[in-house]
Parts: C-alpha cells; structure tokens; sequence
C-alpha cells in the first residue's frame, strides 16, 4: 500500500509539470508548470535559459557546456570550489554518470547543481530556492531526476 501512496504521489507531482530544454535543444528536463520562462544574457553574451515560481523564492537554469577538457570529476571538483560546504554526490541522469552539488550560500539561497557529460558536451541543470519556497523542492529534485534526457 505505501508503495501504491509513493507511486500517486510522484505521478501527481510529474502531471503538473512540462517539458523544457536548454538554449541549444541539447538537453530536457521537466520543470513545475506554473514556473515561468525567464531569459538573459550571462557576461559573455549568451543566451542563459531558466524557469522561476510567481513569488521569485524557485528557479530552474539550464545551461549546455563544452565540456571535452574536464572529467566529470575535475568538473564537479572546480564548481564545489564556490562553496566551502558543498557536498558531491554521484547520480545518473538518463543512464549517464552525474554529479549532484549541494551547498546553501551566506544570502540565503539553496543550489542543487547536476553535471553530466555526453561525449564531450556537458548539461548543467542549475535549481536555486529560498527557505520561502511554496513548491514541493524534493519532489521538484526527483522529477528532474527522472526528466532529464539528451535529445542529441
């Protein structure tokens, strides 16, 4: 019976959300429907391509990179480098080895990082919320989880 109660409600959280993909198509993942599409540009002038909630407290970015002169653990290693208290852990997306960072900043503000490499591009999957966030997070992290998937 628990397992029947987990199953409905990870099927009820994955029916309002939709399918989304980074700025070159590379790459998708499912996002909560009611978070909106939000673009701009980084300092280097590209397109940066995210989804946030209503209150600004829940943001998803995804963002494809280059990736052919890293393993995925030096690349995981230089971005645990933004924060003293980031923990790496391993996961896979769409059969693929990843890593997940963890690491909550001096402002506030939760980010889960999922890395992964296909051939020698890289996906960045990027979720950042406040202690503020009305949106179930967890389920938000499983549902990326079991969404993402390289269209090329």
């Amino acid at each position: 019976m628990r397992n029947i109660l987990i199953l409905v409600a990870l099927l009820s959280s994955l029916a309002s959300a939709k399918v989304v993909t980074d700025s070159e198509k590379f790459f998708c993942v499912d996002v909560p429907d009611a978070w909106k599409h939000s673009a701009s540009k980084d300092a280097r002038g590209v397109e940066v391509v995210g989804w946030k909630n209503s209150k600004n407290t829940g943001g998803l970015i995804l963002t494809r990179v280059g990736a052919k002169e890293k393993s995925l653990e030096d690349w995981a290693r230089a971005a645990a480098r933004q924060n003293p208290q980031v923990t790496i852990q391993d996961e896979k997306l769409d059969g693929q080895p990843a890593k997940r960072l963890e690491f909550k900043t001096n402002e506030g503000y939760h980010n889960v990082l999922w890395l992964t490499k296909k051939g020698q591009q890289g996906a960045m999957v990027t979720l950042v919320y406040t202690d503020e966030c009305p949106d179930d997070v967890e389920n938000i992290k499983k549902s990326i989880v079991s969404s993402f998937h390289w269209k090329k």
